[in-house]
């Protein structure tokens, strides 16, 4: 090919190269330009959400700080006081069903097989400890006195399985059922014996409680279920986990994160156990302060902030501060914690086109901020919705985004909405909202302004034309 006609080819395809990126920057342009940006105000207000913040005892109503959680130790010997028949009804009146239902809290709840109290007494009922031929430990120590069975026991296993199917087919598919904390073993449900002193309490190898799990794990399986600590079942199963020792250093930084961060051996069973350092980014992280000092004081709030940081927490109780007065000296310190455990949605940004003709679909694209330290667990849909002058809501869509991945940070989601090609012309706001899927109904609140009676957050305009 001689110089000449090189030179005129590659010309050319210069020449073609910058048309087309000419065109392309148009084409971008003139879609930027048909789109509008809209920027919701951020709030700072406390936000009494769904699944996370304070947890209260479900058998009292004395709160006097925010909640959404209530939480039940349900005693094997309450729940079967004879063999095959469960009290269903008498564990919820105890346990105020009705009343937090209407309120629209939801419960956590544990099966307790040993705990410790200032009386001689056991938790299983009087059948089972006669059919396990009384075997297992009384003890009486500085924490409480209790009976501890022998989990070992297969008669103990047998009706273990039929308790918890039991509790299954009652409580599976209720959505008023929040979370399970796995409890059956130990004292409090916490999975552990004192293995100490002149009168030890063996605790079960692996192989046995894992038995223990796999009955939550068949029977509960539409739930959260939730562990004392990081086990190999529970890394397999993606369960979450619970501090019941939240507050000191020394227990959830020393103990509790180093076990989630570099696993640990069991100083019961000499077993190795993993590491779940994200756990939490699929099953809850949660727990109860523990008793023993006032961790959102101003000498301590810092460092309370900070382990709620780390391990990621979404609730606490029913060892928490419910009873500080509203508004009393701790507030402002009761605040700001409530503002960081769980997650806080924020929409920074919302756009969409300025026009469209009725009958088109309106691409709406969001950047939410989840400035929290967790997600949310379960598949609530997101809605767009299109409101007229009146507030009326003409056109809305349940989006298929995945709220679970909104970890905390930012992301950036896109859906659309239908116009209706009915739909008269003049200018209408976009809303957003998380409905509750069991009510039909808008349920999770953003930390924005803009929110509507109904529980929708108005967000920018659009100008459809018909």
């Amino acid at each position: 090919m001689n110089t000449p006609r090189r030179l005129f080819l590659i010309t050319l395809a210069l020449l073609i190269g910058i048309i087309s990126l000419l065109g392309y920057r148009q084409l971008h342009a003139t879609e930027a330009i048909n789109r509008i940006s809209y920027y919701p105000l951020e709030t700072d207000h406390v936000l009494n959400n769904p699944f996370m913040g304070f947890v209260i005892d479900a058998k009292y109503n004395e709160a006097k700080q925010p909640f959404r959680l209530a939480y039940a130790n349900m005693t094997w010997a309450d729940i079967e006081p004879e063999k095959g028949k469960y009290d269903f009804d008498a564990i919820e009146k105890k346990f105020q069903f009705a009343l937090w239902k209407a309120k629209g809290v939801s419960l956590i709840f544990r099966v307790i097989l040993d705990y410790p109290r200032d009386t001689n007494h056991k938790d299983i009922p009087d059948w089972l400890f006669k059919e396990i031929g009384e075997k297992g430990d009384w003890y009486d120590l500085d924490y409480g006195k209790g009976f501890s069975p022998d989990y070992t026991n297969p008669v103990l296993l047998a009706n273990h399985e039929r308790l918890i199917k039991a509790l299954g087919n009652r409580y599976n598919d209720d959505p008023f059922i929040a979370f399970i904390e796995l409890g059956s073993i130990g004292h409090w449900g916490e999975w552990h014996t004192m293995n100490e002193g002149k009168n030890p309490i063996t605790f079960p190898q692996e192989a046995v409680t894992d038995l223990y799990v796999q009955h939550y794990l068949t029977y509960f399986d539409h739930k959260r279920v939730m562990m004392r600590r990081p086990h190999d079942i529970a890394l397999n199963h993606n369960l979450g986990l619970f501090n019941d020792a939240f507050g000191s250093r020394k227990s959830t930084i020393d103990g509790f994160l180093k076990w989630v961060t570099n696993g640990y051996t069991s100083w019961l069973t000499q077993n190795d156990q993993p590491a779940m350092p994200d756990f939490w980014k699929s099953a809850p992280s949660g727990g109860e302060f523990t008793p023993d000092g006032n961790y959102l004081n101003d000498a301590h709030i810092e460092e309370t902030l900070l382990q709620a940081k780390l391990t990621h927490v979404s609730w606490l109780g029913p060892s928490a501060p419910t009873l500080e007065p509203f508004g009393g000296r701790l507030q402002p310190n009761i605040d700001r914690f409530l503002k960081t455990i769980g997650y806080r949605f924020v929409i920074a940004k919302e756009s969409h086109e300025k026009e469209i003709r009725a009958g088109k679909s309106l691409l709406v694209k969001l950047s939410i901020i989840n400035r929290g330290v967790a997600p949310f667990y379960f598949s609530w849909p997101l809605e767009l919705s299109l409101t007229n002058a009146k507030g009326e809501i003409v056109s809305s869509n349940r989006t298929k985004l995945d709220i679970r991945e909104w970890l905390p940070g930012s992301s950036m989601v896109s859906d659309t909405l239908p116009i209706p090609a009915n739909l008269p012309s003049g200018n209408y706001t976009l809303n957003a909202a998380i409905l509750n899927p069991q009510t039909g109904k808008p349920e999770v609140e953003f930390a924005n302004d803009g929110r509507r009676n109904d529980g929708r957050y108005t967000l920018g305009t659009v100008k459809v034309l018909n």
